[in-house]
């Protein structure tokens, strides 16, 4: 249930960058984010959603944590004057390793990458570690990513630890929802 297939990353990414950067900008949204909150957004991507929560955090910090050092670069160069302020914090790292501290952050964002996490336990146990308590933790995926199923998922992300597992269509189309939501919170 921890083992899932991967994918060779940035193959088809000019193609489902829109759709992508849709959901972050959604979950982003979703998080109803206050201007202090400390936010990790979990395989930064493009920095569409890196961008969108660092812009709503300006007495916070917005943490860009991936394992491509190109991803980062593209981060950087999104949001090069919320780098240079401060307000988003770019480093490299994986869902099992993010190199952040216990209990640092109020919400984790994760688009689109929780299929290529190698452990999906260790993730969520790692993002439950880094979260502080009251904290949210966010993930979206494209359904046909997704390599379990979406009750799995939800699982391993109550076994790690959080409460109020919520998974959702990310669409109030049932049969045209292409993606599943997953929404936890850290007692």
């Amino acid at each position: 249930m921890n083992s899932v297939a991967t994918s060779e990353p940035g193959t088809l990414s000019a193609l489902f960058e829109p759709r992508t950067a849709r959901a972050e900008r959604r979950l982003v949204e979703h998080a109803r984010l206050r201007p202090g909150d400390a936010v990790l957004v979990l395989g930064a991507g493009t920095g569409t959603g890196l961008r969108a929560a660092g812009e709503l955090v300006p007495r916070g910090v917005a943490i860009g944590v991936d394992p491509s050092p190109e991803a980062l670069r593209g981060c950087a160069a999104r949001c090069p004057e919320l780098v240079s302020d401060g307000q988003v914090r770019l480093r490299p790292g994986t869902a099992e390793r993010t190199g952040l501290g216990d209990r640092c952050v109020d919400v984790a964002i994760s688009t689109d990458t929780v299929h290529l996490w190698p452990d999906i336990a260790a993730g969520f146990a790692e993002l439950h570690r880094v979260l502080r308590p009251g904290g949210s933790l966010l993930l979206s995926v494209r359904r046909s990513r997704l390599r379990c199923k979406p009750l799995d998922l939800r699982l391993l992300a109550s076994n790690a630890g959080f409460a109020e597992v919520i998974m959702r269509l990310g669409s109030l189309r049932p049969f045209s929802a292409r993606r599943f939501e997953l929404l936890a919170r850290k007692p």
